[in-house]
C-alpha cells in the first residue's frame, strides 16, 4: 500500500506538472517561505540541506547496511540498499524525460533539471536507515525517536530546498513521494526473499517418527 500511494503520487504530480506551466501549490509555498525569510534561516537551510547529498546519505546507507549484515540481518541490508539504488536511478530518469526548469533566483548552486528534487529523494533515506535498523534497538522508546528522527530530517531537508529556491515544491514532493515508493518496493522485495527462504527451509524438514512408533 505505501508502494501504491507512492507512486500514485508521484504519478499525480508528474501529470500536473507536464500538464501545466505553474502550479499554485509552488507559488504559494515560496510566498511562504519569503514572508520568512531571515539571515539565520539562510545559514540553517544551507546546513540542512547538505544532508541531502548523495555522498552523505549513500554513506549513511552503506553504514546501516554493514551493520545490519553483521547482525544477521542481511535481508534488510540488501532492501536498504536496494532502494537507495531504486530512488536515485528513478530521480535521474525521471529528471532526464520531464526536464523541468529550475526555479529563478536560487540562494544556493543548482544544476541540471528541477523535477523531481534528488535531495528531497535522497533524504528519505534517513526514515528508511531509522526503519531498517529499529531491529537493533532493543527497547521501544528509542526505536520511536530514531523513526521520528528520520522523518523529521527528511522533512527538514525538502522544505529547505523550497526555502532556498532550489526547488519548486512539487518537485520536492514528487522526489519524496518517487523514493517512498522505491524504498518500500524494496522492503516488498526482501520481504518475500525472506518468506520464500522460510517456506523452502519448513517444507525441506520432514519430521521423523519417534523410535519404536507404528
Amino acid at each position: 500500500m505505501v508502494a501504491v500511494t507512492g507512486m500514485a503520487v508521484f504519478a499525480a504530480l508528474t501529470v500536473a506538472v507536464t500538464s501545466q506551466p505553474s502550479l499554485a501549490l509552488d507559488s504559494q509555498a515560496f510566498e511562504a517561505a519569503d514572508d520568512l525569510r531571515a539571515p539565520w534561516l539562510d545559514t540553517a537551510a544551507r546546513i540542512v540541506t547538505k544532508f541531502g547529498l548523495i555522498a552523505i546519505v549513500g554513506s549513511a546507507v552503506l553504514l546501516a547496511a554493514v551493520l545490519l549484515f553483521r547482525r544477521r540481518h542481511a535481508v534488510r541490508a540488501a532492501a536498504l540498499v536496494l532502494g537507495a539504488a531504486l530512488a536515485w536511478v528513478s530521480v535521474w530518469i525521471t529528471k532526464r524525460v520531464v526536464d523541468r526548469p529550475r526555479p529563478p533566483n536560487p540562494l544556493v548552486h543548482t544544476s541540471g533539471a528541477s523535477y523531481p528534487s534528488a535531495h528531497a529523494a535522497n533524504s528519505i533515506g534517513w526514515l528508511a536507515i531509522a526503519i531498517a535498523l529499529t531491529v537493533v534497538i532493543p527497547s521501544r522508546g528509542p526505536r520511536i525517536a530514531a523513526v521520528t528522527a528520520g522523518a523529521l530530517l527528511a522533512v527538514l531537508v525538502g522544505l529547505s530546498r523550497i526555502y532556498l529556491r532550489a526547488h519548486y515544491a512539487s518537485d520536492v514532493l514528487a522526489g519524496e513521494a518517487l523514493a517512498v515508493a522505491m524504498y518500500a518496493l524494496a522492503a516488498l522485495v526482501g520481504v518475500v526473499r525472506q518468506g520464500r527462504r522460510v517456506s523452502v527451509t519448513d517444507g525441506g524438514t520432514i519430521p521423523l517418527p519417534p523410535t519404536g512408533a507404528t
